[in-house]
């Protein structure tokens, strides 16, 4: 009986130990296994990313028999594009000029059909990922103050802001500060330092120069908040930044294993300039709607969905 119950224990264990060493991804093969057709949609973290992750989800959805899962709220285009490779995604949107500097280590260019191409061509050789045409608008960053510490600073530029920097304190996202091609290569560049730096949540960040707690932002140029504070945007008038236009990111197996979803997803390329999606960013940062309702009803108006 000893033996009975020693063999029967082993069989439970043997069994428990089977379960747990299945990974995440063998049991989404298992999923699809059983006939299910499932695509995963990601984002980073910010308001911009989270509608245009709910139009792709819905556009999907509204256009073909695949269930599409979101996995938003990543915490930058590394771990963005991580995911991308593991397939605990299988699309996600970002910016060309991000993927350049931060995805595929590229020397920083400042020409917006030079950068596509060589991100479409490396993301294609070396990650298995189709990269779509630009969506139409470019969301590049925009250091940017209040009207009075521009008049305080004479601050018109990015030179004139740097020239000063030991004087301002900034707020920006931990991505900024973090980049490479970002605050670091930027303070490299003019050999100098800010007073303070904060690392902020995107939204966050205005509160911060709203309050007074920073003189300075990172702000992106679709940003709603932008326009609604009246912020002044200081020029790029050394080229720092390199265009950001964005584009879908999609593994070429999931185009393969989805090919219906191919002229669905090409539907929004060049549809998106950068007054839309600005405008798109106010409906939910300052009117308070919500992205699922924002995105809908753009891909009503767009006449991508049925009515």
């Amino acid at each position: 009986m000893r033996k009975i119950i020693i063999l029967c224990l082993m069989l439970v264990l043997a069994v428990a130990l089977t379960a747990c060493s299945s990974s995440p991804w063998s049991a989404r093969e298992q999923l699809t296994s059983k006939g299910d057709k499932i695509i995963t949609v990601g984002s980073s973290n910010f308001t911009e990313v989270y509608i245009l992750g709910n139009i792709y989800k819905e556009l999907i959805e509204a256009n073909t028999d695949i269930k599409v899962k979101t996995s938003f709220g990543l915490n930058s285009a590394v771990f963005c594009f991580a995911a991308l490779e593991r397939g605990d995604i299988d699309m996600v949107v970002e910016y060309s000029g991000t993927v350049l500097a931060n995805i595929i280590k590229q020397p920083m260019d400042n020409d917006p059909d030079s950068v596509y191409k060589t991100v479409s061509t490396l993301m294609r050789q070396e990650h298995g990922v189709h990269t779509s045409a630009p969506l139409g608008f470019n969301n590049t960053y925009v250091m940017s103050v209040k009207p009075e510490t521009a008049q305080r600073y004479n601050l018109k530029t990015l030179t004139d802001l740097m020239k000063v920097a030991p004087e301002l304190r900034l707020g920006c996202t931990m991505e900024f500060v973090q980049r490479e091609d970002c605050l670091p290569l930027l303070e490299s560049i003019f050999s100098t330092t800010f007073k303070d730096v904060s690392g902020l949540d995107a939204s966050v960040r205005y509160v911060a120069i709203n309050s007074g707690q920073v003189e300075v932002i990172d702000a992106f140029s679709t940003d709603a908040l932008l326009a609604k504070m009246g912020l002044t945007r200081l020029e790029d008038d050394v080229k720092f930044f390199p265009p950001y236009y964005a584009c879908n990111f999609i593994r070429l197996d999931t185009l393969d294993k989805y090919s219906e979803i191919v002229p669905i997803l090409a539907g929004l390329d060049g549809l998106i300039d950068e007054q839309c999606m600005a405008h798109m960013n106010a409906q939910v940062d300052v009117e308070g709607k919500d992205a699922t309702e924002v995105a809908h009803q753009f891909l009503l108006e767009a006449g991508l969905i049925p009515q």
